[in-house]
């Protein structure tokens, strides 16, 4: 009875979140009718979501699904579409053709849950910050896993990584959580005292820690701006590379302030790997197969879950077919 009730405050959540879209692109419109005449209104929040990046993105994450659900999924199609991630929304911006100037990570996802604490939620964030959460209800993380172009780099070294046989060390849940949440603590401390900041008119403005170690700063090419200043850009996208070779997905693991949102709403998402415990002889070889710390708390059904990227690993590990995507 629990289980089924769990299960309809799902179903009713998703609904409520699907349903919470327009509701908030009409509450956007009407705040920008309200523009002075001879002054350009500001573009409403429907206009931003049918902007051809978060349409893509929305089109990207239900083709993942479809393709989870329906167990369609192979590494031909995983490769195909973390590459075509990669390029869309973190290489193609800094190509100079108009077209790709609009999949520009301006502002990042980082930026858009850091910045927003600090200075508002403006628009293009909420929208952004909207389809990464929709997305995530959905789940199984369709954003992080599949979408985000830090996210997909990481996916794609993580696949080279088995090629090569290269031997990754899977991180301690506990230990990386606790990383994740002291950074963003001390984004929230060093912030709010100012005790990084800028002067700005006269004023002090507070700066994010994560400015330092956002690693989609990487994909800001530049190639204008000063050697020195491109390199600290690049710094923590090329440790996100390196380490990536030997741990999965480090970056969302220790640092990403996403990651530690999307982790604490994909706990309700409608969508995730379920397994069917009846016929599970509790061999472990998913649980050895699968990269992340997610798995052995699935077998378990425990009620909460370290992030699971639906790197698909484990539904292919089990030679019973007992793991797969479906309702929980």
């Amino acid at each position: 009875m629990l289980k089924r009730n769990v299960r309809r405050f799902r179903l009713w959540l998703f609904l409520t979140s699907l349903l919470s879209l327009p509701v908030l692109a009409l509450a956007q419109e009407r705040t920008g009718s309200g523009g002075g005449q001879g002054r350009q209104a500001a573009p409403t929040f429907l206009q931003f979501l049918m902007r051809p990046k978060f349409l893509t993105m929305l089109i990207i994450a239900g083709l993942v699904l479809i393709l989870l659900l329906s167990r369609k999924m192979n590494n031909r199609l995983k490769v195909l579409i973390l590459l075509v991630s990669t390029f869309l929304y973190g290489v193609s911006a800094n190509l100079g053709i108009k077209f790709f100037s609009g999949f520009s990570m301006h502002p990042s996802p980082v930026c858009t849950v850091t910045k927003s604490i600090l200075y508002g939620f403006g628009r293009p964030m909420m929208v952004f910050l909207a389809v990464i959460l929709f997305l995530t209800l959905i789940g199984p993380k369709l954003f992080c896993g599949w979408v985000c172009p830090v996210g997909a780099l990481q996916e794609l070294i993580s696949m080279l990584a088995d090629k090569l046989k290269i031997k990754r060390h899977k991180l301690n849940f506990r230990l990386t959580q606790t990383v994740r949440i002291l950074i963003f603590l001390a984004f929230i401390f060093l912030s709010w005292t100012a005790v990084i900041h800028t002067v700005s008119n006269g004023r002090v403005v507070p700066l994010s820690l994560y400015d330092y170690i956002n690693a989609f700063h990487g994909y800001e090419w530049g190639w204008a701006a000063a050697l020195i200043d491109n390199l600290i850009n690049f710094l923590p996208l090329i440790l996100t590379i390196i380490f990536a070779f030997f741990t999965y997905r480090p970056f969302c693991y220790l640092v990403c302030p996403v990651g530690l949102m999307t982790n604490l709403v994909e706990q309700i998402a409608l969508f995730r790997v379920i397994k069917k415990k009846d016929d599970c002889t509790d061999c472990q070889a998913c649980v050895i197969k699968a990269p992340c710390p997610a798995l052995a708390e699935i077998v378990k059904d425990s009620a909460l879950r370290p992030d699971c990227f639906s790197c698909t690993r484990c539904t292919g590990s089990c030679s019973r077919g007992l793991l797969r995507f479906g309702l929980k």
